[in-house]
């Protein structure tokens, strides 16, 4: 393969390790690292995310339920940190049924419960009871570094959490002008320190368990596609060593038994054993299915070219969704359509830009068509994005008999299932997506 600078070689090492623990790395979203520190995060961990969303939200609930049936022991305006609560948990809700899971959804826990804590001794009077539901907001922060941090970012949050509602509880005393009991107090230090460290410890346990069973199920997965593959491949060889074969040996007996212009008839024989014998090689070569590893590898040729001017950026694409297998197949046509309007992407950006570099990524997404019901299966895509700052143009301004973006781009890929999808205004730049499958 053609490659000759790091952008080729990233891009056609972006899909190699889906297979291995270090797929994605952060600051990626989708990648965000658990309680057990792994950065791969499949369908199974994924679903497990969706639901940790909404076991938060259903906390929430809870925290706003205990806030609501003991009213009158803080000062009203303490109602905005419930206010705050409803609202994140709603939205922690909507996209877990969603089945959407979005990283910085989950950093409000975190701030939530440090300001319900902090601003807890402010909202208490004289002659009120420094004991309350607030223990409960340690166990919603912890949602953040569960999630996000690894298993030394959890501990340091459970420390900083249990540290601060200690201190909570002391000011809390000093508010209320109340008698501070120490050893009452340890045990509510002790008890909230406790309950999130289980509550780490369970749910740290169930996301490795997750984990491994993804990298299990995609290890596997791999494993039967290459033996299909391989089987597929040699089942079309020995079709084809048995047309060899048979065309080579009934050239030969023909010429064996024929008497006269032997050498002609033998020519012409040939000449049409040959012939079907190119038609089968080129059948056999570009009708088997691609794989997205080998298919990004193919776009990482095809755009060496323009290596100088291309610039691999993977950290602005959006990672909402599990990757994809690598091993994930799609149709030969499809992938020479890919290939070609990628080419023809970058090629377009290169002469009409204006820009001195182009934008390239590439990602694969595992998920149902975003335009299907809930019911529909999941599928894997893949999706290439290219991009730069150039002068841009207006896409009613085009011809619509252009070859290039009308012809040779949309309609290509619409043929084989594919999408391109272009945003372009002028004087904002060019950003081309190219997708297969489209979503329909």
């Amino acid at each position: 393969m053609a490659t000759n600078t790091d952008v080729t070689k990233d891009l056609a090492r972006s899909l190699s390790l889906t297979s291995t623990r270090d797929t994605f790395t952060r600051p990626r979203p989708v990648s965000s690292q658990g309680g057990n520190g792994q950065s791969f995060v499949g369908s199974i961990t994924f679903a497990l995310f969706c639901r940790l969303e909404l076991f938060y939200a259903v906390l929430g609930v809870v925290i706003v339920v205990q806030m609501v049936a003991d009213p009158g022991t803080y000062s009203s305006w303490y109602n905005l940190i419930g206010l705050l609560v409803v609202i994140h948990s709603s939205a922690l809700t909507y996209f877990s049924l969603r089945k959407e899971y979005l990283p910085t959804l989950i950093y409000p826990a975190a701030a939530i419960a440090l300001l319900g804590l902090i601003v807890w001794p402010l909202a208490l009077e004289p002659g009120d009871s420094p004991y309350s539901w607030m223990w409960t907001l340690p166990l919603y922060g912890v949602l953040t570094p569960l999630i996000l941090l690894s298993a030394r970012g959890i501990i340091l949050s459970i420390v900083c959490f249990t540290a601060i509602f200690g201190a909570s509880l002391v000011g809390a005393h000093s508010a209320t002008n109340t008698e501070m009991h120490t050893s009452l107090v340890l045990i509510y230090i002790a008890y909230v320190a406790g309950s999130c460290t289980l509550l780490a410890g369970f749910v740290g346990t169930v996301i490795d368990a997750a984990h491994n069973a993804d990298t299990l199920y995609t290890e596997t997965l791999g494993a039967h596609l290459r033996v299909y593959r391989t089987r597929d491949i040699s089942k079309q060889l020995q079709e084809f060593d048995k047309l060899v074969h048979d065309n080579v040996m009934a050239t030969l007996l023909d010429a064996s038994r024929q008497q006269g212009l032997v050498a002609e008839r033998t020519r012409k024989l040939a000449q049409r054993a040959l012939s079907v014998l190119d038609q089968e090689t080129a059948k056999t070569r570009f009708e088997l299915p691609t794989t997205f590893q080998t298919l990004t590898e193919q776009v990482a040729e095809g755009i060496s070219p323009w290596n100088n001017r291309l610039r691999f950026n993977d950290s602005q694409a959006p990672h909402n969704y599990p990757a994809a297998d690598s091993e994930s197949v799609l149709p030969a046509p499809a992938a020479r359509a890919f290939v070609h309007a990628v080419t023809e992407a970058v090629s377009n950006s290169a002469r009409h830009s204006g820009s001195r570099t182009t934008q390239i990524s590439i990602r694969t997404e595992y998920r149902r068509p975003l335009r299907s019901s809930r019911s529909a299966e999941s599928r894997s895509f893949i999706i290439c994005t290219i991009s730069d700052r150039g002068t841009g143009f207006s896409l009613k301004d085009i011809d619509i008999r252009r070859m290039g973006v009308r012809v040779s781009m949309m309609h290509s890929m619409r043929e084989v299932g594919g999408e391109v999808y272009i945003d372009s205004s002028p004087a904002k730049g060019t950003k081309v997506t190219v997708q297969w499958p489209g979503e329909k």
